[in-house]
């Protein structure tokens, strides 16, 4: 009886072992934190900014021991719906349904078994349901930065703080409370700190106080062999930034402007409590009253603005930086599972350079993002090669590779094959800073552009000008070159559903546009 117990053990155990071994390994989760910008030049050391200052240290150090690539960009000069290409691997201007089976990262993660949930900027006009998210947390109006109005599975809540906080703190207690622990998850953070007017934490506005960083080479230039496209705009550090809105200066100077609708300064300033009021307002009465005490001419005036602009801005991702460090934390304290992180940005900023604040061009400050990957618990390992352009539509493919263990073969670069470029578009005009809608194509060292309603055309060698300052379209010796590079955006936008790009514009238009009054430079 003993020996029959003794071989039905045997035979059992056998059977587990086998069952065991055929069990599928565990999906890894993914942790991924996307800003509404980032310029690329802002991750790491200001060195050219010359300081010795990390306004990122977390992602720096996660970047070192993870991979972090160096030639990611964007593909659309404006952000329409929240971490689009991400979601859909597809360019701004493309069509795609919300509904289409698998077509959206997180419907795909779902399908597989995920629990998934997304929390920050949130601007598709539908729930987050419809693009397969199980639970959310989502800013309600995205220029509200303190004590917002969010979204959730169970209706409208108001919560205090700043949104960056919010958005960290929500997406903390739903790992830590809220999901579902026998799955793997995918969650999303998009923060929209980084946008206009960077509005920072009120513990952040002493900051930097004592730093001074100086101005990129390039913040005068006079665009002397650009096209008149750069002259036309309203971007400019000097002359767009409002001395209150932007730059927080209230009391400087009285406003007796009638606007139709209140500033998004104003708008965040109704809303915060009367704490928040009063520290707000006593943080930042030092700095003004400092600047009053002093004189300025034009030149100097212009660097104190980037001084404040800047500041403000390093600020805001300061504070990103601080949060993902939290929620990272928190990941890590799950020893037997592998988490994949990811983080970047939707756009590049200028940051000073040729005098700019925005993110609307084809120049590299600001199509260039920032890219980081790292792993939790598992071997941090990409197909990537950092030599080859990567873009913001190539995360789609990448992310859905990672989940199966797969290497993305879309991603493989083959030294045999062209190389590979960047196609991008900006096509919103005139709002938000009449920035002239615009194609372009940056393949190996060579960037083209083409201001389509003005057939105004770029060229720049990247290798030889990476200020992009120097305009080769007239260069005798580059005509050949030039025209092989039109061929190639001609024939790639005429692969693409650009109905902005095909229509057309008259001549009264265009000298409308092109009238002195509107000259900004």
């Amino acid at each position: 009886m003993f020996q029959r117990r003794v071989y039905w053990l045997i035979i059992l155990l056998g059977v587990m072992k086998i069952a065991l071994s055929e069990q599928p390994p565990k999906l890894p989760s993914f942790l991924i934190c996307i800003t509404e910008s980032h310029a690329a030049q802002l991750l790491g050391p200001l060195n050219q900014f010359g300081s010795e200052l990390d306004p990122t240290p977390f992602l720096s150090k996660i970047g070192q021991q993870g991979f972090r690539h160096f030639s990611a960009y964007c593909s659309n000069g404006n952000t329409l719906k929240s971490a689009y290409c991400l979601q859909t691997g597809k360019m701004q201007n493309s069509s795609h349904e919300p509904n289409a089976e698998n077509h959206f990262l997180g419907k795909y993660f779902k399908k597989l078994g995920y629990d998934t949930a997304i929390f920050g900027k949130w601007d598709w006009g539908h729930s987050p349901t419809k693009l397969g998210f199980s639970s959310w947390g989502t800013i309600e109006d995205k220029d509200v930065f303190y004590n917002p109005k969010v979204n959730t599975r169970r209706g409208t809540i108001i919560l205090e703080g700043h949104t960056t906080d919010i958005i960290t703190d929500l997406a903390i207690q739903w790992l830590e409370k809220q999901r579902d622990g026998q799955k793997p998850f995918f969650l999303l953070l998009v923060y929209q700190a980084t946008q206009r007017p960077w509005i920072p934490p009120i513990r952040m506005i002493e900051k930097f106080n004592n730093e001074w960083f100086q101005v990129p080479e390039t913040f005068f230039s006079d665009f002397s062999s650009r096209t008149p496209s750069n002259k036309y705009q309203d971007m400019n550090i000097a002359q767009d930034l409002d001395i209150i809105d932007d730059l927080f200066l209230e009391g400087w100077v009285e406003q007796n402007k009638t606007e139709v609708k209140p500033s998004i300064l104003a708008k965040n300033l109704v809303r915060m409590n009367d704490e928040q009021s009063s520290a707000w307002k006593l943080s930042w009465k030092p700095q003004n009253e400092a600047f009053a005490r002093e004189s300025y001419n034009s030149e100097s005036l212009a660097v104190w603005k980037f001084q404040r602009f800047f500041k403000n801005y390093l600020r805001c991702i300061f504070t990103v930086d601080q949060n993902i460090a939290r929620i990272f934390d928190i990941v890590e304290t799950e020893p037997d599972h592998s988490t994949h992180f990811i983080y970047t940005a939707e756009r590049g900023r200028f940051c000073g350079e040729f005098g700019w604040f925005g993110s609307q061009w084809m120049y590299e400050p600001s199509t260039k993002i920032p890219l980081i990957f790292a792993s939790v618990n598992a071997e941090s390992k990409t197909s990537l090669d950092p030599e080859e352009i990567f873009l913001d539509t190539d995360l789609y493919a990448l992310i859905k590779g990672l989940s199966t263990s797969a290497i993305p073969k879309d991603l493989n670069y083959s030294k045999n094959k062209e190389e590979k470029a960047l196609f991008f578009t900006q096509h919103t005009y005139p709002q938000p800073y009449r920035v002239a809608p615009h194609i372009g194509l940056r393949q190996g060292r060579y960037k083209i552009i083409h201001y389509y309603p003005f057939n105004e055309w770029e060229f720049y060698d990247l290798e030889t000008d990476p200020h992009e300052k120097e305009n080769l379209t007239s260069n005798k010796s580059k005509q050949d070159l030039f025209a092989t590079y039109k061929k190639k955006l001609m024939s790639r936008a005429s692969s693409e559903d650009l109905e902005q790009y095909n229509k057309k514009f008259s001549e009264g238009w265009r000298r409308e546009q092109r009238s002195p009054n509107k000259k900004t430079r």
